[in-house]
């Protein structure tokens, strides 16, 4: 999976962030002919800034649908410190879209867990879902969810994001640790059917080729890092992408 542009990054830091929503389908479309088979979407204002709109959403999955019939499109219902998530349940709870990821620590912000059983419900009624975890205190919370029966999830998709609170942003391999450990010790109430993993900063595609070793599907770009292994800045999305296919063992997106 490509996550082209995040929530922050602009322009500004670096002159292809897809920002525009032609931009993004041009940018889909180049990295899904080096190897992407999924796109992670952000829409942003004019001004470049992070937005939450359904009818956007909607129209873009549209078009990535109609130029990229193979692309797996995944919505983001980040907050990025703009949204409050009575803002990110209204849209997940009207959006059209096949699959959606959703932060575990950002939906239950101001919440009552017991209340959200409904929401919970239709959500996985309706769509895949990808609950996006930043620690293993995130698995925990999941998983106790999952206990309670609040969510009941017929698979769990997850996202383990390496270094978003590290020191400067950055992701080392082994910060994957904490979750193929907590994985095994909740494994009785919590085991993923489908993992995946981003790591943030320079260390980006040292972490997924890790991740990559131990079965976890990968997900990489300009959201998380715009640099290449030896340090130097990507000039695309599509030369991450290119740079990561062509570092794993079986050559194989």
């Amino acid at each position: 999976m490509v996550a082209p542009n995040g929530a922050r990054r602009t322009t500004q830091d670096h002159p292809a962030i897809p920002v525009m929503d032609e931009d993004l389908i041009e940018t889909a479309a180049a990295c899904y002919d080096v190897g992407a088979r999924g796109l992670h979407a952000h829409i942003r204002t004019e001004n470049q800034t992070h937005l939450l709109d359904v009818e956007r959403y909607e129209t873009l999955i549209s078009k990535l649908t109609e130029r990229l019939p193979n692309l797996e499109v995944q919505v983001t219902s980040e907050a990025a410190g703009i949204y409050e998530s009575d803002a990110q349940i209204d849209l997940l709870s009207r959006i059209n879209a096949p699959w959606v990821s959703v932060a575990i620590r950002e939906i239950l912000r101001a919440q009552d867990p017991e209340k959200l059983r409904p929401f919970f419900y239709q959500l996985l009624l309706k769509r895949r879902v990808q609950f996006i975890l930043y620690d293993a205190g995130d698995f925990k919370t999941l998983a106790s969810l999952i206990d309670r029966s609040i969510i009941q999830p017929n698979v769990i998709e997850v996202l383990y994001v390496l270094g978003r609170y590290a020191a400067d942003q950055e992701s080392i391999p082994d910060q994957l640790d904490p979750f193929l450990d907590i994985r095994e010790r909740l494994k009785k109430t919590c085991v993923p059917t489908r993992e995946m993993i981003c790591a943030f900063g320079k260390g980006q595609i040292p972490c997924l080729l890790r991740a990559a070793s131990e079965g976890i599907d990968l997900r990489i770009g300009f959201e998380n890092g715009i640099w290449l292994p030896d340090g130097t800045i990507a000039e695309s999305n599509a030369a991450l992408v290119s740079a990561l296919v062509e570092s794993l063992p079986d050559r194989a997106a």
